[in-house]
């Protein structure tokens, strides 16, 4: 049973300002990573990325909770871009694995990188006692984000 959220509950609104943050900055810095990639194909393509071996589209599509064919639209965008590549499935060669090419990963760990000594200097004046409670509290929302999706 959920208990009622006081009247000054702020957690939704400051979590929807954080989003939109964030869209926001990679939105602007989108066309230095390549200058044709919109920013839902970009998440597409990070989630290539973050497949260590490899992975199907079908796998993208449910993964991300997209419809099939906006994950057609994005691998077929970021291919035409030379960012990744399909190889055969070692376990079935009837299907194809998405692939980020290496200079196209190696772009996006620059990318991310820069993400970082960003968010670090965000947080620069932050106590370490302050640090590990924001983290371990949205992990915990994280967590509890993941359970109530079946």
């Amino acid at each position: 049973m959920s208990r009622p959220l006081p009247d000054d509950f702020h957690v939704d609104y400051e979590l929807a300002r954080l989003v939109r943050h964030v869209r926001a900055r990679s939105l602007a810095r989108l066309e230095s990573f390549h200058p044709d990639l919109d920013y839902n194909t970009f998440v597409v393509f990070i989630a290539v990325c973050d497949a260590p071996s490899g992975i199907r589209a079908s796998d993208l599509a449910e993964n991300l909770n997209v419809h099939k064919s906006t994950i057609s639209r994005a691998v077929g965008a970021m291919e035409r871009q030379g960012l990744v590549d399909r190889v055969s499935d070692p376990e079935d060669g009837r299907a194809q694995l998405l692939t980020p090419r290496p200079d196209s990963l190696a772009k996006l760990e620059r990318y991310r990188s820069d993400s970082h000594e960003w968010l670090a200097g965000l947080i620069a004046d932050w106590e370490p006692e302050e640090l590990a409670s924001f983290a371990s509290q949205l992990g915990r929302l994280s967590d509890a984000m993941e359970r109530s999706h079946p």
